[in-house]
């Protein structure tokens, strides 16, 4: 049997302990610690995948390709490594998360290493003190005149009355009973004990859970947040979140407005924000930078603007084709730009936002800014319209070669086409859309909560110190021995100042 035991120790316990050392070891946290700085390093220096195409098959293949774009020439073969590894999507892959979790369960495990070690030295301290105790050689030790405060009565009842004005000042109090008569010290010495925050000490497991819970509200952050980037033209609501789910919410912008100053400066910019849930009104707001609108743990940001064109595209017998605004959304020449195509067509169009005093007509035009409008002029648009060259050629990067069908400069209200074209294109007007952050956080209250414990755990460890005052009191002299014992190194000056404060309290001098 003894022999079976031993086997069971050696298979299953050996292992546990050693885990359980390497958990609770120092230099393994920090190890920890330098994983996840350099992770979160990797994920603010690399852009990274915005949330909704972390569900969507299709939304993945288009962010991504628009990565694989912008860091080809600077990664090269890199760029499929830190694909697989997860650098674009650091914050919500599973090996970030398990790092997170991992320190969690070395905080828990060194925390509950120290539980013993922290109820020890928070324990009530011996009252009784040997002569030596007092020695004036020794750090915060001291002499209280006391002739004043407690001028009469046995050493006992000088000792009660002691004890009993530094208790009404926060202090616990205990008396030892009169001692007998041992060396050079007089029958009748009695020691009275203060202690005050005594357990300060135990708030550093407040902090260390705080730690656990920042942990945990990153982790729930990482795997169950959500973050949107949704683009509305004047008058266009869009669902948040996965279509389709239950209770979906829809936004819609019902106005935005960039006022300028004279100079042209924009002096705000804000959207006319509603909230819809299940077809009904929830929520309105007027949504500005720092004033976002908040719903149901949802908060709804304004983040960027810009001009959008709304066209018409008909067929050669004036049929609709395509209606809708265009958003400007790149930048082609310093001027907005965006493409668009025809639906049942092979063509499409080139659009490039410009001033009409510049040159309108004739495919010329400066740049205007990302207003509907410029501060100079009204603004036209450069549209060109053009299809896949017939012979089927390619350019240098593999995209087919284009092959021009018309272009030309139109104001609201003008139309361009060409001889067979087999489309018109009309612009309405030139508006503006407003771009809107949808966040959902559900490790932000965990996170608040946590900082509050860590907070408030630090305070209550570091400002309110333990400390501890022992008076040494003999019968028929009113000079009162103090020996003053503060936490965590206080200096001499500190023990100087509050021996002054303990005097105070007693109505006596300290020397």
């Amino acid at each position: 049997m003894a022999e079976r035991g031993e086997g069971y120790h050696q298979r299953v316990l050996a292992p546990l302990v050693v885990l359980r050392a390497l958990l609770s070891n120092v230099s393994f946290a920090i190890a920890q610690i330098a994983a996840i700085a350099l992770a979160s390093t990797i994920g603010i220096a690399l852009r990274q995948l915005p949330d909704y195409a972390l569900t969507n098959a299709s939304d993945y293949a288009i962010e991504m390709g628009r990565l694989r774009a912008a860091y080809e020439p600077t990664l090269g073969p890199l760029l499929g490594i830190f694909e697989r590894l997860g650098f674009f999507r650091v914050f919500t892959s599973p090996w970030f998360i398990a790092l997170l979790a991992l320190l969690a369960v070395s905080i828990v495990v060194c925390t509950l290493d120290r539980v013993p070690k922290i109820w020890a030295s928070t324990a009530p301290s011996r009252v009784a003190q040997p002569d030596a105790f007092f020695a004036a050689s020794l750090p915060g030790r001291g002499t209280l005149n006391l002739s004043a405060a407690l001028p009469h009565g046995s050493t006992a009842e000088r000792a009660s009355a002691a004890a009993t004005l530094l208790h009404r000042f926060g202090w616990e109090t205990s008396i030892d009973a009169p001692l007998p008569a041992a060396g050079d010290t007089p029958a009748g010495v009695t020691i009275v004990h203060a202690d005050k925050h005594r357990r300060s000490y135990r708030f550093t497991l407040v902090m260390h859970a705080g730690l656990v819970l920042i942990l945990v509200g990153a982790a729930v952050s990482g795997a169950f947040g959500y973050t949107q980037g949704i683009l509305l033209t004047d008058g266009e609501e869009l669902p948040v979140g996965a279509i389709g789910a239950k209770g979906t919410i829809v936004i819609q912008n019902r106005g935005f407005s960039a006022p300028r100053s004279a100079s042209g400066a924009f002096l705000d910019f804000a959207t006319d924000l509603v909230v819809y849930r299940d077809g009904a009104q929830v929520a309105e707001q007027t949504v500005r930078v720092n004033e976002p609108l908040r719903y149901e743990g949802w908060s709804f940001h304004q983040n960027f603007f810009g001009p959008s064109a709304k066209l018409e595209v008909r067929d050669a017998v004036g049929d609709l084709l395509w209606t809708g605004d265009a958003p400007f959304t790149a930048v082609a020449d310093g001027s907005p730009y965006a493409t668009l195509p025809i639906p049942g067509s092979d063509a499409g169009l080139e659009l490039q936002l410009r001033r009409h005093d510049t040159g309108a007509g004739t495919g010329g035009g400066g740049p205007v800014g990302s207003a509907a409008t410029s501060a100079d002029g009204e603004a036209v648009v450069f549209i060109v319209a053009s299809r896949p060259d017939p012979s089927g050629a390619r350019s240098a990067d593999g995209s087919p070669l284009l092959t021009p069908i018309f272009a030309s400069v139109i104001a609201p209200g003008e139309s361009a086409s060409a001889p067979g074209a087999g489309f018109s294109v009309t612009l309405e007007s030139i508006g503006s859309y407003t771009g809107i952050v949808a966040r959902r956080d559900p490790g932000a209250p965990i996170v608040w909560l946590a900082a509050v414990l860590i907070v408030g755990g630090l305070a209550f460890t570091l400002r309110r110190p333990r400390t501890r005052l022992w008076l040494r009191l003999a019968p028929g002299s009113s000079e009162v021995a103090a020996a003053l014992v503060v936490d965590r190194g206080a200096d001499l000056m500190s023990s100087a100042r509050t021996l002054e404060r303990v005097a105070t309290i007693l109505g006596g001098e300290s020397a």
